[in-house]
């Protein structure tokens, strides 16, 4: 799974910087989406724009520590599926902010939501499913 977000989030970024120019916007359905070609160093949608170099250093620890956590517990195929959206995802911003000094290329623009892009979606899709499975799982008998 993580190799598979890695992939679409490396590939999908590089057809966005190769057919549309930066700081620009193609429309795709009217006002309400569009792809726009910009650079982020905060977090995931633009959020806490601390330092590019922060979020470089705490998607790295959060990379090891999934790899480490899942390498250490049973194997679990949904566990791990979810762990592996949120590991391409940080993995993918990880390698983006190397290559472009610090920001990460966003490109999906809805009008009413900041400018996001495949690896923010995972890490974000994978959260919630993760906190969701939390609260959702049967408690066991102790």
């Amino acid at each position: 799974m993580a190799l598979a977000v890695f992939v679409l989030d490396r590939l999908t970024k590089a057809i966005v910087n190769a057919t549309v120019p930066y700081g620009t916007e193609l429309p795709l359905l009217g006002n309400l989406v569009g792809i726009t070609n910009i650079r982020n160093a905060g977090a995931a949608f633009g959020f806490a724009p601390v330092g590019p170099w922060f979020f470089l250093v705490a998607a790295l620890a959060v990379s090891v520590g999934l790899v480490v956590y899942v390498v250490r517990q049973p194997a679990d195929l949904g566990v791990d599926a979810v762990l592996g959206l949120i590991l391409g995802g940080a993995i993918g911003n990880a390698f983006d902010r190397i290559i472009n000094g610090g920001g990460v290329t966003d490109f999906i623009n809805f009008h009413f939501w900041p400018v996001f892009n495949v690896a923010d979606s995972a890490v974000s899709i994978g959260v919630v499913l993760l906190i969701a499975g939390y609260f959702l799982r049967k408690p066991t008998a102790g």
